[in-house]
Parts: C-alpha cells; structure tokens; sequence
C-alpha cells in the first residue's frame, strides 16, 4: 500500500524548497497556489515517493508549520493474482479478447495486424469488421 500525499503552503503561489537526503540536497517546487477573489489556494505538492514524504515531513519547514499534510490518498496496488487472471481472461481458449477497442478503426486496425494480417477490402464496413472478427475468434467487448 503506497500513500500519495499532498503537502501545501498556505499563503504562497510558488516555492521551491530544498530538503536533504542523505547527503544529496533535492529542490522540491511547490506551485499551482492563487490569491483571487474566490479566496487563497495553498501552493501545492503531491508525491507517492516514500523517500521524498521523510524529507519533507522531517525538514524544519514542516516541524514549524509552514508545510502542512494535505489530502492523503492510500493507493492500492496490483498484486500478482489479479495481474494472471487478467491475462486469462486476455486469450481465453482459442478466442482474443481485446477490451481497449472502442470503435470501428481500432478494430480494423487490430484484425489488419499480425496474427490476423486481414485486409482492407475485407474490413470495409462494420458488418464485415464483426464477420472478420468472427472468422478468427476476436472479441470486441466494448465496441458493439
């Protein structure tokens, strides 16, 4: 479980802070704050980088009040289960299944390439793109 954490200066647009890990000094640039008449935006920084959350929240800055944790967001991670089901559900017997075509030219473009090598007068219309997927067991779940 991975957090990403967003760090904020109240009253500022932009600054740049160094923090030291280690012995390397790294510049961290807080931006995207505004002053308007809808009110004050703290500037901003946002990290999932663990090394970089313990240099920030062990600096001075942070200790004083200057920095201040913002939101905190827990990032879930794929584990290797979901990763192998995932590619079972990809080629499931003989039949291809390609979930991230959404329309009629990523079809075409997909049965014209290899294993499949159709060409383009065979994928003219959508009704010979379904008839070609057919013939070679391709699944277009999100394109009807």
């Amino acid at each position: 479980m991975k957090k990403r954490i967003t760090y904020e200066i109240h009253g500022q647009i932009e600054r740049n802070c160094y923090f030291r890990i280690g012995k390397a000094l790294v510049r961290i640039e807080f931006s995207g704050g505004s002053i308007n008449s809808t009110g004050v935006y703290p500037a901003c920084y946002v990290t999932d980088n663990a090394l970089f959350q313990k240099a920030i929240e062990s600096s001075e800055a942070f200790r004083n009040g200057e920095i201040k944790r913002g939101r905190v967001e827990i990032i879930k991670e794929p584990c290797d289960a979901d990763v192998q089901k995932s590619e079972v559900n990809e080629t499931s017997g003989n039949q291809h299944v390609y979930p991230e075509v959404a329309n009629m030219q990523q079809a075409r473009t997909v049965l014209m390439n290899s294993p499949f090598n159709c060409t383009l007068a065979q994928l003219q219309n959508k009704n010979s793109i379904k008839a070609m997927a057919q013939e070679h067991d391709v699944s277009f779940p999100n394109w009807l």
